[in-house]
């Protein structure tokens, strides 16, 4: 397929949907079309791209026809918009978490593998330079452990994020990122036990602001992640592997640290991921290669049944089974 042909379009322009279009003006793809339930901002976006503004998703599908659609909603937002895009033969890029429930994540998930299209989501730890490095050394060595955290102090004025109802909270909004990573070094989650605390901050959020999540691997390794969203931390987003005689730290989004068989490991990444995802996309829809992809949605779906079975392991005080 001929980039100048490349017909792209947005669901959702907010958050998020800033960074995928700087992405995409690097790389000289221009947005055909955006979508937007907020009408003002469709407008605007689209006055910023040259692009058509819609604020209804099949509509723009409809008479458009795009090649590529980028779906950039809250979790609370997702209804049948992958679906839809996947089912008009468009190839499909989305922002974590794919949705805020599996049956709804399903549904898209069928639509992707009945249309055969190209599917990726925003999962850029993936694409990093220290994951890349991390994956190189580790090899065909097996990891034992992984350790993550995702720390950090959401603003209060966030519109949606603090709202359970819409975020699923920060375990399946934003430390999904450190879940999906560990699952991507030490594979498919079993089973997992998480505690947390709520009520610890007035205004941030109505769900547990601090949590931590054991989780056991279907290869019979083990892991643990911490979150929390009312305090700030130099190293906010850091994930650690272990193996025998193997360290790794990976403090995002650059650096990477540890020791291998005795052997010292420094390495500073140039490239965190952001530009990358969205550059292996457009390579895999004009190549029509999905092994091209890291973070397909089907292996998101499984990174969305791990965080919601971490919440209601927080609603039970059980270990609960990954289900989906």
């Amino acid at each position: 397929m001929n980039q100048n042909d490349l017909k792209i379009a947005f669901i959702g322009v907010g958050g998020i949907a800033g960074s995928y279009r700087g992405s995409l003006k690097r790389l000289q793809r221009p947005i055909a079309a955006v979508c937007d339930i907020n009408a003002d901002r469709a407008a605007a976006i689209a006055a910023e791209e040259n692009a058509t503004a819609y604020t209804d998703h099949q509509e723009m599908l409809q008479k458009e026809n795009p090649d590529v659609v980028f779906t950039c909603i809250p979790p609370g937002a997702h209804t049948t918009q992958v679906a839809d895009a996947a089912k008009s033969g468009a190839a499909v890029f989305v922002a974590k978490p794919v949705a805020q429930d599996l049956d709804t994540a399903q549904i898209a998930c069928d639509a992707i593998k009945n249309a055969s299209v190209i599917n990726q989501v925003g999962y850029m730890a993936r694409y990093s330079d220290i994951t890349d490095k991390a994956k190189e050394l580790v090899g065909d060595q097996k990891l034992t452990m992984g350790i993550g955290r995702f720390l950090a102090r959401m603003g209060a004025s966030h519109p949606w994020w603090g709202k359970f109802e819409v975020s699923r909270g920060q375990m399946v909004e934003q430390t999904t990122h450190v879940f999906d990573l560990i699952r991507y070094f030490l594979g498919d989650v079993e089973c997992v036990h998480a505690y947390g605390i709520k009520d610890v901050s007035a205004d941030i959020a109505d769900f547990e602001e601090c949590t931590v999540c054991n989780l056991k691997f279907e290869n019979g390794a083990v892991g643990s992640i911490t979150s929390t969203c009312i305090a700030r931390a130099h190293e906010n987003f850091a994930t650690e592997l272990v193996g025998d005689d193997i360290y790794l730290k990976l403090t995002h989004d650059l650096d990477l640290r540890g020791q291998i068989r005795g052997e010292g490991v420094e390495f500073t990444g140039a490239e965190a991921g952001y530009f990358r995802q969205v550059e292996q996309f457009i390579k895999a829809v004009e190549a029509n290669d999905q092994e091209l992809v890291r973070s397909s949605y089907a292996d998101a779906f499984k990174t969305l049944a791990v965080t919601l079975a971490a919440n209601r392991s927080l609603e039970t005080g059980q270990v609960e089974a990954v289900v989906g």
